[in-house]
């Protein structure tokens, strides 16, 4: 075996493990913060019907107050379609004189056929949004299934690090890259306030 083909059997994995680990640090992670809807407690109901709308449907909440009822449906069918292609190549010959001789010629086709199975799927999804007004027509609260506002955060994962860098240290060239940096980024998350709880 040659130096160079050792060296790229050896270098090349020990370099993707090291990417790998120093890519798998931090974590990703969602902070609920709101729904959009939240903005329409405390108004009134001209207010609402100005910003929303005209309500599908106006209910009693049978507490002297109403419900806006604000709802969509959408429909979705999806049709399994299949298609195939073909080709098609023949050769064709005519006699001509009275020898027998033939004059051979080509005939080619291609195509596509698409075809349906007939087995086709609907879906219907509903969002909705029902807001609650008192009974001086002011909002007081809601339910809603969209809407939803999330942060997205990114924190230190010592625990998923230190691992990382443990199984380097099966091979001595990452251990030498990753252990530095390691220490440098837990350094720098924890100053941060970014480490993982």
């Amino acid at each position: 075996m040659t130096d160079q083909s050792l060296s790229s059997k050896v270098i090349l994995p020990m370099l993707l493990i090291g990417i790998l680990l120093m890519t798998s640090c931090y974590s990703t992670y969602s902070t609920y913060k709101g729904n959009v809807h939240q903005q329409a407690i405390g108004q009134t109901k001209n207010e609402i019907l100005r910003s929303y709308g005209v309500p599908e449907k106006t209910t009693d909440d049978a507490a002297g107050g109403s419900i806006m009822i604000y709802e969509k449906f959408t429909q979705t069918t999806t049709t399994n379609v299949g298609s195939a292609t073909y080709r098609r190549s023949a050769i064709v010959g005519k006699e001509i004189y009275g020898n027998g001789g033939l004059i051979a010629g080509n005939l080619a086709q291609a195509g596509t056929i698409v075809s349906t199975n007939g087995i086709s799927q609907t879906s219907t999804d509903k969002t909705f949004c029902y807001l609650f007004l008192n009974k001086d027509n002011v909002v007081y609260d809601f339910k809603t299934n969209y809407g939803a506002q999330y942060d997205q955060n990114r924190c230190f994962n010592k625990t998923i690090t230190w691992v990382g860098v443990g199984v380097s240290a099966l091979f001595l060239y990452p251990a030498i890259v990753t252990v530095p940096w390691a220490i440098i980024e837990q350094k720098k998350a924890t100053k941060n306030g970014m480490i993982c709880k």
